[in-house]
């Protein structure tokens, strides 16, 4: 029977141990996340209408991928 116990708290341990360690990095990441958003919407980027403007759609996306470079961002 203690076997059992022994395995049950080892294993609650392990989760609150890895529970607590995920804490930090979910907050950094949300804080990531959010001043990129904020680069993002600092360079004013144009909306799509979502109409049939093949022309439009395309200088919509190139502004869209020219911001992402300026951001530095890469292609996943």
């Amino acid at each position: 029977m203690a076997g059992r116990n022994d395995i049950a708290l080892a294993a609650a341990l392990q989760a609150v141990a890895q529970a607590v360690g995920q804490q930090p990095n979910a907050n950094a990441g949300v804080n990531a996340e959010t001043r990129m958003l904020e680069t993002f919407m600092r360079n004013h980027p144009p909306t799509f209408k979502g109409r049939y403007d093949l022309d439009g759609a395309q200088t919509w996306l190139k502004e869209i991928e020219r911001i992402f470079r300026v951001m530095q961002c890469i292609e996943v």
